[in-house]
């Protein structure tokens, strides 16, 4: 068994047992269990009644220049609770392989547990989250493929000091841009079910820089770990540092291994209980193993958020970011750009909805020696009557590529969209029953190519039907 395995294991045996213990001793002391409310889904999860996204109460607001997106909170109250579900699919998929060759469908089972869970302290809460599945297929045995993610986030509110620790971990067989949301990859992709959402608040553009681009099928692990530390200097003003560390790694051979690293130190303003301002300087790092090529990013933002409601939130950003490139083939340019990045979000009980939009520099996604990317993507789930629900999530983006690419890369740039959908209706109170479909399409322009999935036009439609079920919500004490 591999060291990493080990301490996987270890984790996960951890953070599976240290409130499965509360729980116990919660009942042994002749606690009953409440009825489940405000548990957080995600806009992939429309499905479970109990899930639904409700205001913080507990007084923790994410950051307009932070780790996480400026959005409402997601935390279900100030209530400890765990919460697994499952889920099982049949899913036809008109291309398999991912590749710009002729199309044929296969059919693929799809298992899926999660576990999601929520401790609350005085002044802190911890929210993991662990999903793990197997992709089975019907014709071609050799791609049965597990995938696996695990994500944790510690808070910690004080009087002055506020602090964040994140740490996203993926095991996937292919990108995670349209990939049924594993891989942390928001409100793109198929709307699967209860198992394939996340408890956990969203990450802001620059602390996880992974390309939005489909390639070929190949294992490949994500891992991302933030950190924030606020101050408030006074009642309307706040001092945040904050930075990232990210790997990614390819267990396929023709893709390029990414080391990513991000500080930010910023500066916000509350002007009125609605409004905020914010300004931001940001340094990137990304590095290629192997010395294959390496660059740095410099960024000033300034920022502007509105909380609409409790339930309402929007913001817009831009700037000035530069580029510091040194290698035998491009030699050596700073060149200067621009970022920008706007996003509105909405959280009801029965409804939620979510449009976001950035431009920034990402890694590449093992095709590329970095990108800029512009990302745009919207997220919509509502209720329909007592029993239905439906969601709708459809997204783009454009990578081209950055100056210290190999020549035969100079001037590429990949367009990638993805059309998600789905309909639920439930069964009784903690199952139901849902039918999916994804649109997947991806053009490669460039002079040549040196890579495996690099056919001028890729195309992808998935069809999918299954059930999802949990339990009632487990309260802890």
């Amino acid at each position: 068994m591999s060291n990493h395995l080990r301490i996987w294991i270890l984790v996960l045996a951890v953070v599976v047992y240290v409130p499965l213990a509360g729980a116990a001793q919660s009942e042994q002391s002749g606690g009953q269990g409440a009825q489940p409310s405000g548990q957080v889904t995600s806009v992939n999860n429309p499905q479970a009644p109990e899930q639904q996204q409700v205001p913080s109460t507990s007084g923790e607001e994410n950051s307009l220049v932070g780790v996480e997106r400026f959005s409402p909170t997601e935390v279900s109250g100030t209530r400890s609770y765990i919460l697994p579900s499952f889920q099982f699919s049949e899913r036809a998929d008109s291309n398999f392989r991912i590749s710009s060759g002729p199309q044929r469908f296969e059919t693929i089972s799809s298992l899926v547990g999660r576990l999601s869970m929520q401790r609350v302290g005085r002044r802190w809460r911890t929210v993991t989250d662990y999903s793990g599945g197997a992709l089975i297929y019907t014709n071609h045995s050799e791609l049965n493929t597990t995938m696996h993610q695990f994500g944790i986030t510690q808070y910690y509110t004080g009087r002055r000091w506020n602090f964040l620790l994140d740490d996203r971990a993926a095991y996937i067989p292919e990108s995670r841009f349209g990939f049924g949301g594993f891989g942390w990859s928001g409100s793109l992709g198929m709307s699967l079910g209860g198992a394939f959402g996340t408890n956990l608040g969203g990450l802001n553009a620059s602390f996880d820089p992974t390309s939005s681009i489909l390639t070929g099928r190949g294992s490949r692990i994500l891992n991302t770990v933030s950190t924030q530390i606020g101050y408030r200097l006074s009642r309307r003003s706040n001092l945040t540092l904050a930075g990232s560390y990210g790997v990614l790694h390819f267990r396929t051979a023709g893709y390029s291994n990414t080391r990513n690293s991000y500080f930010q130190v910023g500066y916000s303003r509350t002007l009125s209980p609605k409004d905020q301002v914010g300004i931001s300087y940001g340094f990137g790092l990304f590095q290629y193993p192997g010395g294959v090529a390496s660059f740095q990013t410099h960024y000033l933002r300034l920022s502007y958020g509105r909380r609409i409601s409790s339930r309402m939130t929007a913001s817009l950003e831009g700037g000035a970011q530069m580029g510091v490139f040194k290698n035998a083939t491009a030699g050596s340019t700073t060149p200067v750009s621009w970022t920008a990045g706007t996003s509105v979000n909405y959280r009801a009980r029965l409804a939620n909805f979510s449009v976001n939009y950035n431009r920034y520099t990402t890694n590449g996604g093992g095709l590329l020696y970095g990108a800029t990317t512009d990302y745009i993507y919207m997220g919509v789930s509502k209720g329909l009557g007592r029993n239905w629900s439906a969601s709708l999530s459809p997204g783009f983006s454009r990578s081209r590529s950055l100056p210290q690419n190999t020549a035969s890369s100079q001037g590429a740039v990949y367009d990638s969209a993805s059309v998600g959908g789905s309909l639920s209706r439930r069964l009784g109170r903690y199952m139901s029953l849902f039918l999916g479909y994804n649109f997947q399409t991806q053009r490669y322009r460039s002079a040549s190519c040196t890579t495996g999935n690099c056919g001028t036009t890729l195309l992808r439609h998935s069809i999918n039907v299954g059930f999802d079920w949990h339990p009632r919500q487990i309260m802890v004490n």
